[in-house]
């Protein structure tokens, strides 16, 4: 199930574009605390995004059904440019990973598949603790159900006795 919920993420993250009409994220991963081991890491591309689910505390319904409530965190990570004061010839450029920041929200907020429901942000945080890198961090919840315990039963066609008028 999470498997499934980190490609929908994903899915829905590809159908933002940048100017040239082609996908705005350029890698997407698990969050790993990346951005903090930045030279032991595997080299990646920015715009980038690394997912990371929260705790999911489990409450069983009818039928072996669980659902939770779950905390979805998308690390946002750009590239810094660093002088973005208001005299800068940059400016523009240097504040793009807010536009990039702002692009995410408006795509997953409300966002929902069949086993989830609409995601509302409930926090943003900027790390500027990187040397070349911001990770805007955008935080989600949503209700998650899980229905991959439910005894999956056979369907059976027509079982009524066949007459020689039908």
């Amino acid at each position: 199930m999470r498997k499934q919920l980190y490609l929908d993420i994903k899915e829905r993250l590809l159908t933002i574009k940048d100017e040239h009409g082609e996908p705005l994220f350029k890698h997407f991963d698990l969050w790993n605390r990346q951005v903090e081991f930045i030279e032991e890491e595997t080299p990646f591309k920015c715009p980038a995004v690394f997912i990371e689910f929260g705790v999911m505390a489990w409450r069983t319904a009818m039928n072996r059904v669980q659902d939770c409530e779950l905390t979805v965190t998308l690390h946002i990570v750009t590239e810094w440019y660093a002088d973005t004061s208001h005299y800068s010839p940059t400016e523009q450029q240097s504040l793009s990973f807010l536009d990039t920041a702002d692009l995410v929200v408006a795509t997953m907020q409300n966002f929902h598949t069949d086993n989830m429901n609409a995601w509302m942000r409930s926090r943003s945080i900027t790390n500027h603790n990187h040397e070349h890198y911001v990770d805007s961090i955008e935080e989600f919840v949503c209700n998650l159900r899980d229905f991959s315990a439910v005894p999956q039963r056979a369907v059976v066609s027509d079982l009524r006795p066949k007459i020689n008028n039908e």
